[in-house]
């Protein structure tokens, strides 16, 4: 073998007709291509993937909001109707209370009939009889549809259910005490109706005399 030969087989590259790639087969470059391939799917399926959850984020706060909406919505309707119901039973209930107001002028009229012919020595009369049995019925059915008076003598004044038409002097209780009654106080359910009018006491005022013997003892007292 000359020099010349021995050089190409040591140096292939040095010759042209030996290629560099003839020891790599036919499948390993398949494989490479397929494994080139696959890196490049997993690369997109990956950002596909990433895409997904941030979309999948977005939509899980919107639907988080819309049901916040919807709680808020439902709620205020529950309120809504809650109201629409009370206010409806409310209506029922006090639907009447112009024309029990307007009874209530009757059933005075009627009282004041009967303390007249009291007064006036009837107690056996049969027309008085006849009103005072009236007067019961008439009582009974407006308690019967929730109209019924308040006491009112006796208790301490409260403008809230007493109207005061006047003041009597006397020592005889405290004062701001209901010590008359002119004209009855009515509740229509729980609601006042009509306020009473009474009477509230207050102390004595001092006379004349009562102030010139406080300040004859207070002058003794002085000296």
């Amino acid at each position: 073998m000359t020099k010349k030969n021995k050089s190409k087989e040591l140096d292939p590259e040095l010759d042209p007709e030996v290629n560099p790639d003839q020891n790599v087969s036919e499948e390993a470059l398949q494989e490479m291509a397929h494994a080139a391939e696959r890196d490049a799917a997993a690369g997109s399926l990956a950002h596909e993937i990433e895409k997904l959850a941030i979309e999948l984020e977005e939509k899980t706060k919107e639907a988080e909001e819309a049901n916040d909406k919807y709680r808020r919505s439902y709620a205020d309707f529950e309120n809504y109707w809650k109201r629409i119901q009370r206010d409806q039973a409310d209506f029922r209930k006090y639907a009447n209370e112009q024309m029990a107001l307007e009874l209530l002028t009757v059933i005075d009229h009627l009282s004041l009939a009967l303390k007249h012919a009291n007064e006036g020595g009837g107690g056996g009369d049969a027309l008085q009889q006849g009103v005072e049995m009236v007067y019961k019925q008439f009582r009974d059915v407006l308690e019967k549809f929730g109209i019924k008076p308040f006491k009112a003598e006796g208790e301490t004044f409260n403008p809230a259910m007493h109207e005061a038409i006047m003041q009597v002097e006397t020592s005889d209780v405290p004062e701001n005490v209901v010590v008359q009654v002119f004209q009855d106080g009515y509740l229509y359910h729980e609601k006042i109706l009509r306020h009473a009018k009474v009477g509230v006491s207050k102390k004595p005022s001092m006379s004349e005399s009562d102030t010139a013997v406080t300040e004859k003892e207070v002058s003794k007292e002085d000296q």
